[in-house]
């Protein structure tokens, strides 16, 4: 079987070394990949869904599975439905529920799923306005696809009102900021739940819990995830049965029945859970339409079932006759990002503001063999010498039979990589 995989993340990364350790898969390919993915599969430079597709067709591809949730909101799925492909991931309609945050609020409110109070605003006068009246903190989401970094957590007015300014004036998310999301902000347990799905059955993941903030003790601004463990400390089977009777059973049936989407992949749901009544109340605060990153990176190290069987299964609708296998030892994933760094104009503030490129990397050979890395912005220049490309780096995953010993193993591995201006949190995986 060949398996083409769409992306070029340290999540791509992780879902095309997934399908290597598979014995159904001769080939991977990769669409377009990174410096670290073309160690393990064959990148192909292909950057428009027009170019994967047309590339997937004459290499005669089996399966596609697509990591990033742009192409996803391209519509890559319907092209490749078009030609006779198999693909894995929502098409064009469903993959709405992650690329505008208004329509999907609006939407859960109406199928009756737990969300936050919020308002949607296209006028940015509107807006402060709105937030002037209310007694409460909120969060401002700009409705698009901002690479997630679109949420921006306010905890005054004058935070809620800059954040407008930011997202519907500045623009600092382009497009994405043409209208906003105003939700009250919740306080409680934050979770990343995911789950498989044919768009008629669901099938639970394991799940991970992430870090967004880029600084240690959940400061600074959001990210796109510094880091991820798993198993989840707290996530317990009858929390599971929870969440998937009032929020992920409820959501693809409901789209599929009142809206006619036949949602189908991966469902990724961010949750606030608040206690009522001495009882933990799953909200959405949002819905993505793919694994996260860095969470794919401490998931599918711990599934033993083979990922082409599951995928298989979705694409045929009998999913429910699937029971995915998970290794129960821990995952830690410590990601490496390029930090603050003096240029020749002044300094790099580091990521995930403006940071330098083209940076050398050192101590990659080092890396105990146990642990995996996975690669989300580098390059492989012809002399065998790793370069940075982006603001996540790359990530060392380590395995341990408790969270302490996989966290210690992850940073001892750390520190033995250096490139200039390095940079990662200390407190991932601190109980």
């Amino acid at each position: 079987m060949k398996v083409l995989v769409i992306g070029s993340g340290g999540r791509d990364h992780a879902i095309a070394w997934k399908f290597r350790k598979s014995p159904r898969v001769r080939q991977v390919f990769v669409a377009h990949g990174n410096g670290g993915i073309s160690r393990i599969a064959t990148c192909v430079n292909a950057k428009t869904i027009e170019e994967m597709v047309d590339f997937a067709e004459k290499e005669k591809i089996d399966l596609t599975f697509v990591g990033p949730e742009k192409p996803l909101s391209a519509g890559i799925v319907d092209l490749f439905e078009s030609r006779g492909l198999p693909i894995i991931g929502p098409n064009r309609r469903a993959s709405r529920l992650e690329s505008s945050k208004c329509d999907t609020k609006i939407m859960l409110r109406e199928l009756g799923i737990p969300i936050p109070e919020f308002a949607v605003f296209s006028d940015p006068e509107e807006a402060r306005s709105h937030v002037r009246r209310l007694d409460y903190p909120v969060v401002v989401k700009a409705d698009g696809l901002a690479a997630g970094k679109g949420s921006l957590v306010c905890s005054t007015t004058e935070d809620a009102e800059r954040a407008i300014q930011e997202i519907m004036v500045d623009r600092v998310f382009g497009d994405a900021g043409s209208r906003v999301d105003i939700e009250k902000r919740l306080f409680g347990r934050e979770l990343s739940f995911f789950c498989f799905t044919d768009g008629y059955s669901l099938v639970p993941m394991v799940a991970a819990q992430d870090y967004k903030r880029a600084r240690d003790n959940d400061e600074g601004k959001n990210t796109g995830g510094m880091g991820a463990y798993s198993p989840h400390p707290w996530l317990t089977k009858s929390l599971v049965e929870v969440i998937m009777s009032r929020v992920a059973e409820p959501l693809i049936h409901g789209v599929r029945e009142k809206y006619g989407i036949l949602y189908q992949g991966i469902l990724y749901l961010g949750l606030m859970l608040t206690e009522e009544a001495g009882e933990l109340n799953p909200q959405v605060l949002e819905i993505n339409i793919r694994l996260g990153d860095p969470e794919a990176q401490v998931i599918l190290p711990r599934l033993e079932t083979d990922l082409v069987d599951i995928c298989e299964a979705i694409l045929l609708g009998n999913l429910n006759d699937v029971t995915p296998v998970w290794d129960p030892a821990y995952r830690l994933c410590l990601i490496a990002v390029s930090g603050p760094t003096k240029g020749k104009k002044g300094w790099y503030k580091g990521y995930p503001d403006r940071y330098k490129i083209g940076v050398p990397i050192q101590g990659l050979e080092s890396i105990d063999q146990d642990c995996l890395l996975f690669h989300s912005g580098t390059e492989l220049c012809p002399d065998g010498q790793f370069i940075t490309t982006g603001g996540r780096v790359l990530c060392i995953v380590s395995r341990g039979d408790t969270l302490v010993e996989a966290r210690e193993i992850a940073f001892r591995e750390m520190e033995k990589l250096s490139f200039d201006g390095l940079y990662y949190r200390k407190d991932i995986g601190m109980a």
